[in-house]
């Protein structure tokens, strides 16, 4: 089967490896419908993380797909049924899974698709994967529902709703403001923010692009670099920019809440004693894809939900290398494979 491949920052190649096989009695083997990028893909081809210099290795961990083959442990999912995927290798039995923690399991720790990092488990722009675990780590998908526009379900999709949803429960009226700049996850974000959380949104950027999507979403859309407002339930940095982050941290108002998703690979200066004055609660790390996916795909399939909306361009699976590589890849590129 054909696999891509990050080879250096800008190449990508398809590779012809060996295709996955059931290994243990809970896998299945999933066969991608459409796939995308993270946000932190482009990162990595653009050679802005420690894993740039690592390839060749299998790329991607977002994708949509049917099932081809279970397993005989399998007993929730079966073959033809249409899944996402999530993004980390999660025994779904450990005791941070049952809390809710599966990018923090302890059978499998960081392990994942689609980077070099604890084994070696291929990247969902293969042409087929293996699904450890299927029974937990594949979300079936609503019926009804273009499974296209699903393809971030396993990472970025949901983690809109993670960032958002469980910080304001119970909050009258919340407040959030949502500061771009990585990609998809703000825009995401903003979509849980308004449609789900019924909150007041702000959206602060300098691409045009992606306040545009904003807009059409819903948001109150202002230039990050000009006056903010002070007052905000939750503040979500989606910017990976350390003046964005700050920026964020003292948009709350106090004992209000800054959720950030980007990731910082040098160190960052935080101002402390601003943030101890007023009290805020501050948290980064991973998003636990499995238990987030199922509540966003309901809301998508009732219509509360616009995923299509964040979508930059959909294509066909043999354009990856050259798309991902150039200067149109977009906010949010969907790669359609072919029967």
């Amino acid at each position: 089967m054909k696999s891509l491949m990050f080879v250096a920052p800008g190449h990508l190649r398809f590779d012809e490896v060996d295709a996955p096989t059931i290994v243990e009695g809970t896998d299945a083997l999933v066969r991608p419908l459409a796939a995308t990028t993270c946000d932190l893909d482009h990162h990595v081809i653009d050679d802005k993380t420690p894993f740039s210099g690592f390839g060749p290795f299998p790329i991607g961990h977002e994708c949509v797909g049917t099932v081809v083959e279970v397993g005989p442990d399998c007993t929730d999912v079966a073959v033809g049924d249409v899944v996402g995927v999530a993004w980390h290798i999660a025994c779904g039995n450990c005791a941070q899974c049952r809390l809710g923690h599966p990018a923090r399991c302890l059978v499998h720790g960081d392990a994942q698709y689609g980077l070099p990092v604890n084994g070696a488990w291929g990247g969902t722009f293969d042409e087929l994967i293996r699904v450890p675990y299927a029974d937990f780590n594949l979300a079936k998908l609503p019926a009804d529902v273009d499974p296209v526009h699903l393809a971030s379900i396993g990472d970025n999709l949901a983690l809109g709703w993670e960032t958002v949803m469980p910080t304001v429960a119970g909050i009258s009226d919340p407040k959030i403001a949502v500061f771009g700049g990585t990609g998809s996850i703000g825009l995401y974000c903003v979509d849980v923010a308004v449609h789900c959380a019924r909150a007041r949104t702000v959206y602060y950027d300098d691409d045009p692009v992606r306040m545009k999507v904003a807009e059409q979403l819903g948001a109150e859309v202002h230039d990050i670099n000009g006056k903010r407002e002070k007052d905000f339930h939750l503040a979500v940095d989606a910017s990976c920019n350390p003046e964005r982050l700050r920026k964020a941290l003292l948009s709350v108002m106090p004992e209000g809440y800054v959720n950030s998703v980007g990731i910082y690979f040098d160190e960052v200066q935080l101002p402390l004693l601003a943030l101890y004055q007023r009290g805020v609660h501050f948290h980064n790390g991973k998003g636990h894809a499995r238990p987030n996916m199922t509540p966003t795909l309901e809301a998508v399939a009732a219509g509360t939900l616009h995923p299509e909306l964040v979508t930059s361009g959909v294509y066909g699976w043999d354009e990856i290398p050259d798309v991902l590589t150039s200067d149109r890849a977009g906010h949010k590129p969907i790669f359609v494979l072919e029967n």
